[in-house]
């Protein structure tokens, strides 16, 4: 019994250590496969990974980059790449300490480098073409909010002067609102978006090795995924070849629209204000054509009351038209000249006369005809008036609409300027945007047009200059660099991408900084007017200039505005020119006419003016003086004197817009010039007259072309502001002239001529 019981016990210990054994050799065996496997796997990898997989979890910039990891990188058929990064958590070397010049670039995965080596970086070649040391801080996932904690981080600590933000149109106008801590969580060293993000996860030791570092246990989890059983964890780089967005952060098609939209709003209020513009003119044409209208009115009652009231058969010269043909004497040669300087002057006054006789007239009799034209008159004038202030008080300028970095780039220029360093935006397109043949590695064959979504990128450069921002549009860089400026089936920039837009870069860099033009507003300064209007000089007095009758000149003063005509006085005489040479100012007008010379020019306290007018064998120099008095108000001393030197230039001939804003001139006033037979009453080759007419001779052409109408075009030529021409762009209207000035300032010197101030900025002169 004892013998047969010992057997059994013998019979049960081998049953019980060969199952260990079985045990042992086949967790040997499984281990020992799953060793070949991940040795396999790993071969058939050349060691690396399509996607980052050391990444921590970081509450508030989402996730950074695990201190001193590296991995092989590499995607599809793209070459093969190694990742290293430093002790910071940033890719390369580790740092040395902080540099004088030192240039930080954050950004995304475009800027970390993914699918290239360290030193094949854009950073890497901004260091060794500018000779500064750049650091490379750009981390995969991070988006606009994320450059900026980071810079914000750095700057702490370190002394940079340059800070580039590397802007990705991929996604980065999508995220701009959206923090990486809500679009990313961390899963076993990867970084997924939060949507697919698990959860929980069972925790094992060993289990972020397996799950990041294991190409076998890698290779496993694609192919479940794939099968549609489990999904793969994906990094925001390696979705869709082109992200567009996702439905809740807004897609392309979105922003390209809303631009679009904004630009569309600016050019209806563009022409919103345009068609306001053309009502005042038109109203402005309206408002003259009645008062035109009312003074006819009342040149008539003159003319009756004149006629048959007080007995004067001269009423032609009670009324003072400028187109009326009156006698005058006719010594020189039985030749008339038609409303000669004295002449208005005396019909002036008559009809001043008469007029104030009707008025109390009129007060006696209880009628009012004339007081009323007077006063419908008045008001005409003051609603055209206020009228032109509005006008040339400046329609607004419609402001380019904002990018979608715009209060962005304003923060984040606000903290470089905080720590003394420069910000330097750089616009990274789409590799699609660059070109449409990059459409082809993915296999779409009906590309859509990706030439609107440019809009984009146009409205982040101005956005940035227009806050003197040095800011590169790197589209034309790598547009140059194709073929092979992007990785195949994928949107990052090949070794040979980030060349050239290292090159570019580095060039930016050292270009002289553009500043944005600091425009003049409109307007006139306190004490400044626009030129009086013709009604204001036919109410208008003449001052004493000696020898000005004589030469048939009339002078006058308006506000600051002075005006000197000077009309010939026999039919054969001619008109060769006008030469300031002291007082000049960019509102100085002056016109010459086969029939006159004119100068409209405003005058300034203290300063003298002097010009010389040249007729046929004749010269004279006009002389104006306004000095201050014992109150300081200015007193106006004024001499025409005939100069010895009587040689003249040759008249040069006149230009056709001049001619036709003569024939609009005489149309408008009916003035004439007629010989005269010997018979005061007898006139004969009568012609139209452009004696009277006034104006900018450098504004004819321009005003010509740019109104249709005579009134329209005569008001634009004598600076009315209702009626300036359109300035092209980096123009504008200045000095209370039509003319249009380039627009300067110290960052944008004068071609040609100096740059003077007015109303905050300048203009070339």
């Amino acid at each position: 019994m004892t013998s047969t019981s010992g057997q059994g016990n013998q019979r049960k210990r081998p049953r019980w250590r060969r199952g260990l054994m079985i045990t042992a050799q086949l967790l040997l065996g499984l281990g020992l496969g799953a060793v070949i496997a991940e040795i396999a796997f790993m071969q058939r990898d050349d060691g690396a990974f399509p996607h980052v997989n050391f990444y921590l979890p970081d509450p508030e910039l989402g996730v950074r980059l695990e201190p001193g990891a590296t991995m092989r990188f590499q995607l599809r058929n793209n070459p093969l790449s190694t990742i290293h990064v430093n002790s910071r958590g940033f890719r390369g070397a580790d740092w040395p300490a902080a540099a004088d010049n030192e240039v930080i670039v954050v950004g995304d995965s475009q800027v970390f480098g993914l699918g290239v080596e360290d030193d094949a970086t854009f950073s890497a070649g901004l260091a060794g073409r500018s000779g500064r040391p750049v650091r490379n801080a750009g981390v995969p996932t991070y988006g606009p909010q994320e450059y900026l904690a980071t810079a914000r981080e750095l700057l702490a600590e370190r002394r940079a002067k340059v800070v580039v933000v590397a802007l990705n149109f991929v996604n980065d106008p999508f995220e701009i609102d959206r923090p990486n801590r809500e679009r990313h969580a961390v899963w076993d060293g990867w970084a997924v978006r939060s949507e697919t993000a698990p959860a929980a996860v069972s925790e094992f030791p060993g289990r972020r090795w397996l799950f990041s570092k294991s190409h076998a246990v890698y290779a496993l989890r694609r192919w479940l995924h794939e099968r549609g059983t489990a999904r793969a964890p994906e990094s925001v780089e390696l979705g869709d070849p082109v992200d567009l967005g996702t439905p809740s952060e807004g897609g392309l098609h979105d922003l390209v629209s809303a631009s679009q939209s904004a630009r569309a709003d600016v050019a209806s209020a563009q022409q919103e204000a345009a068609k306001q513009l053309a009502a005042s003119q038109q109203r402005a044409q309206s408002i003259d054509g009645e008062i035109a209208t009312k003074r006819d009115s009342l040149d008539k009652l003159v003319t009756r009351a004149t006629r048959y009231e007080f007995g004067f058969e001269d009423h032609e010269i009670a009324r003072g038209r400028p187109g009326d043909i009156v006698v005058q004497d006719l010594g020189e040669a039985s030749r008339s000249v038609v409303l000669t300087a004295a002449m208005i002057r005396d019909a002036a006054r008559k009809r001043d006369e008469h007029l104030k006789t009707i008025l109390r007239d009129e007060q006696r009799k209880g009628k009012s005809e004339a007081q009323d034209l007077l006063k419908a008159e008045e008001t005409l004038l003051a609603e055209r008036q206020a009228l032109r202030l509005r006008i040339a008080a400046g329609i607004p300028e419609i402001p380019r609409p904002p990018s979608h970095f715009h209060a962005y780039l304003q923060e984040f220029k606000a903290l470089c300027d905080q720590h003394g360093a420069e910000l330097v935006v750089v616009a990274l397109p789409i590799d699609v945007q660059v070109s449409g043949e990059e459409w082809a590695k993915y296999g779409v064959t009906d590309a859509p047009d990706m030439q609107d979504s440019l809009v984009l990128i146009d409205d982040l450069i101005a956005d940035a200059s227009a806050l003197g921002l040095r800011a590169l549009d790197a589209t034309a860089a790598l547009r140059a660099a194709e073929p092979g400026a992007f990785l195949d089936h994928d949107i990052h920039m090949t070794a040979k991408g980030h060349a050239a837009l290292a090159d570019a870069l580095a060039a930016a860099l050292v270009a002289p900084l553009v500043r944005p033009l600091v425009r003049p507003g409109p307007g006139l300064p306190e004490g400044r007017s626009f030129v009086p209007t013709d009604a204001e000089w036919r109410a208008a007095g003449e001052v004493l200039v000696k020898g000005s009758s004589a030469a048939g000149c009339k002078t006058q003063i308006v506000r600051e505005w002075l005006r000197v005509q000077c009309r010939r006085q026999k039919t054969e005489d001619s008109l060769d020119g006008l030469e300031l040479r002291e007082g000049q100012s960019p509102a100085t007008m002056i016109m010459r006419t086969n029939d006159a010379l004119s100068l409209v020019t405003p005058m300034t306290t203290g300063a003298p003016i002097t010009a010389v007018l040249r007729w046929k064998n004749k010269a004279r120099e006009l002389a104006i003086r306004w000095p201050a008095d014992a109150e300081g108000k200015p007193k106006f001393v004024g001499t025409l004197t005939d100069l010895e030197d009587k040689t003249s230039p040759p008249a040069q001939p006149l230009d056709p817009a001049v001619a036709e804003l003569c024939r609009c001139h005489a149309e408008r006033s009916g003035e004439n010039f007629c010989a005269n037979t010997g018979d005061e009453d007898e006139y004969v080759d009568c012609r139209s007259g452009c004696s009277l007419m006034w104006g900018d001779l450098r504004l004819a052409a321009a005003c010509t072309a740019a109104f249709p109408g005579c009134d329209a075009r005569l008001a634009c030529v004598q600076n009315d502001p209702i009626f300036a021409p359109a300035c092209p762009d980096g123009q504008v209207h200045a000095f209370a002239s039509n003319a249009c000035f380039t627009a300067c300032d110290a960052a944008h010197p004068c071609t040609a001529g100096k740059c003077e101030d007015w109303q905050g900025g300048g203009v070339c002169v």
